[in-house]
């Protein structure tokens, strides 16, 4: 057998560079060339594997260089990057850690070379189907065999991929850190002063901006295959005084061993298309890792029911992250019978970008990925990119106060044009009877109306939100006078999508082929959601206290204070 493998002095990362070029470097090769072609983005050529990437880097970086992200060097290093050389000595003591075979400790992998049934090694990715699935035969979308030998390499990232994001894998198989597909928030940085703003921030940036200020204790701490595993039976959980919380990146639910075999007829890899000496092909596995409990992981956003509960990491939902998100994973949210929080990451990120200043601030954009997950089954891997256009340094809570009210305000009317499409097709059972006729309250043109709504609008927040920070760049702008204007603006792009998507998904130009009901129905629900768009009635009032604004004041009490000023008799 080769040499032992060593994830920090192997080059088995591939990369892709500003110029399209595409290599495969060391860790601490991350700044390699960065002046002059930076490395850009991970290259795996699967979305769940680049990002499993960005966060093995982050968390190496938490630990072998906490004493570089002090405000002041923090700064320092963002402009002027460490070498290659100077990351090698900075790694070079957590290199025990970072052996995926051999005899001694393995990366990711349980410290006992416990005996077990040989387990495919295509079962290391979240999406392949299970073996009860695969035994029934019903492995119809995600066919079983696309993945059967593994160089080390691609082995490497697919077991950490499975040990940061595992969902659910049956009796005694552990959840994540942070519970099956956790939501990842990354901010990254506008083009820096002085560079080249039509070239691509080079990927270091974004690392080091979302690499937190932390003190790592001993290594058996923070990697827990250097140690015999704290097994999860008799319900015993593993919390952060149990062991070093920076162990929320090197998190190991899962028992596995991978087996290692000689390449002898040169297999390439079915991750990487790379001929390693050495291909895996099965593992073994058993139950009852780690059961982690309390972690708050750093690069997550967090939610909980009510105040007094403890925060639970927010998981990927089905569909795009877009900007009725923004509130959640930018700021934090707390609404009526809800509290998010947005990752500890993206609020110190905020902070160092208001250091920075410039485009680096205003171009900073929030990167979001994750799975979706059904309990054990992967939907969809989730990856979405917004720009936040945020605003000087000291202005933020005026955008903050904007963007709570615009997201609050799009919620209302999204509410209300779903209602009105609903009233529409769905009639009432009499004519004087409550409730609809076999009225659902999701699916169909009612769904429909939501997506469409939030596709259609999400143009319209951008504008809003660049205009805002513009207005900001002026120290003597009014900030109350530019939040008003900003909101009515809103309320008035939000208004028209809304009826432009009524108009189109419940068309009134075929009335005479319904019947009265129906048609009625129809030209009732159309008024009604032009009434609550305006602000009328019970439900336009809580469309305009979401965006903060005065509902206008109903007709007959405007017409009696216009009588009464000009002393009219009544």
């Amino acid at each position: 057998m080769p040499p032992t493998f060593s994830l920090l002095a192997e080059q088995w990362i591939p990369v892709l560079r500003a110029d399209g070029t595409h290599a495969c470097i060391r860790p601490a090769e991350i700044t390699s060339d960065v002046a002059h072609n930076p490395i850009v983005a991970p290259a795996w050529g699967r979305a769940d594997l680049d990002a499993a990437t960005r966060e093995f880097w982050i968390g190496l970086l938490a630990i072998a260089c906490s004493d570089w992200a002090g405000l002041d060097d923090w700064v320092g290093y963002l402009r002027q990057p460490p070498t290659p050389e100077a990351l090698d000595a900075a790694f070079e003591p957590l290199a025990p850690a970072f052996f995926l075979d051999g005899d001694g400790p393995r990366f990711g992998q349980d410290r006992e070379d416990f005996a077990g049934e040989a387990v495919p090694v295509g079962q290391l990715l979240i999406e392949a189907p299970g073996a009860n699935t695969v035994k029934r035969n019903l492995d119809h979308f995600v066919r079983r065999g696309r993945v059967e030998a593994l160089s080390r390499a691609g082995a490497a990232i697919a077991l950490f991929t499975l040990q940061t994001y595992a969902p659910s894998g049956g009796a005694g198989h552990r959840v994540s850190v942070r519970g099956g597909g956790p939501l990842t928030t990354l901010l990254i940085p506008g083009p820096m002063r002085g560079s080249d703003p039509a070239r691509p921030v080079p990927l270091w940036q974004t690392l080091w901006l979302a690499t937190p200020e932390s003190r790592a204790g001993p290594l058996e701490g923070v990697f827990p295959w250097l140690v015999p595993t704290r097994t999860s039976e008799q319900a015993r959980v593993t919390t952060p005084s149990d062991v070093d919380p920076l162990q929320a990146f090197w998190g190991m639910p899962r028992r596995i061993r991978l087996v290692f075999e000689d390449n002898a007829e040169g297999r390439p890899c079915d991750l990487t298309g790379r001929v390693d000496p050495v291909v895996v092909r099965t593992y073994r596995t058993k139950p009852h890792g780690a059961s982690y409990v309390g972690f708050t992981h750093p690069l997550s956003p967090h939610y909980r029911a009510k105040p007094g509960e403890p925060f639970l990491p927010l998981h990927g939902q089905p569909g795009r992250i877009g900007y009725r998100h923004w509130v959640g994973l930018v700021v934090d949210d707390v609404r009526e019978n809800t509290l998010r929080r947005a990752a500890d990451i993206i609020i110190l990120g905020r902070s160092r970008l208001d250091d920075l200043g410039g485009d680096a601030l205003a171009r900073a954009r929030l990167l979001a990925t994750g799975y979706d997950m059904d309990n054990m089954k992967a939907r969809a891997f989730i990856e979405s990119e917004m720009p936040l256009h945020l605003p000087p340094a000291g202005r933020f809570g005026d955008l903050d106060d904007v963007m709570r009210r615009i997201v609050a305000g799009a919620r209302e009317a999204e509410g209300l044009l779903r209602f009105a499409v609903r009233a529409a097709l769905f009639v009432k059972a009499t004519a004087g009877g409550e409730g609809f006729q076999k009225a659902p309250k999701e699916g169909g043109l009612i769904d429909l109306a939501r997506i469409r709504f939030w596709e259609r609008t999400e143009v319209a927040f951008g504008d809003a939100i660049a205009a805002v920070s513009a207005a900001l760049v002026d120290p003597e702008a009014d900030g109350l006078a530019v939040r008003t204007e900003a909101v009515e603006r809103w309320r008035d792009r939000v208004r028209g999508a809304a009826t432009e998507l009524f108009d189109s998904l419940v068309p009134l130009d075929d009335l005479d082929t319904l019947d009265l009901r129906a048609g009625q129905a129809r030209i009732e629900a159309r008024s009604s959601l032009h009434l609550a768009l305006r602000g009328y009635g019970k439900s336009g009032a809580r469309f305009f206290a979401a965006l903060g604004l005065a509902p206008p004041e109903p007709a007959v009490k405007s017409a009696k204070n216009k009588r009464a000023k000009n002393k009219e008799p009544a």
